[in-house]
């Protein structure tokens, strides 16, 4: 996916698991996938704040 400007210098740089159908065990479903959430900073440094499931 491409990187979503939220604010100046702040994108969101995740990706959408559409396949994802449960999670937790199968505590917790859904019918529409999930999103794996990570954020790219863009400052004095560059910062990347990555939660994003290791296969991607």
């Amino acid at each position: 996916m491409k990187p979503v400007e939220i604010k100046k210098g702040i994108y969101w740089v995740g990706v959408v698991d559409w396949n994802m159908r449960s999670f937790h065990g199968h505590t917790y479903t859904t019918k529409r996938g999930t999103t794996y959430n990570a954020y790219l900073i863009v400052d004095d440094k560059i910062t990347l704040v990555d939660t994003v499931y290791g296969p991607y």
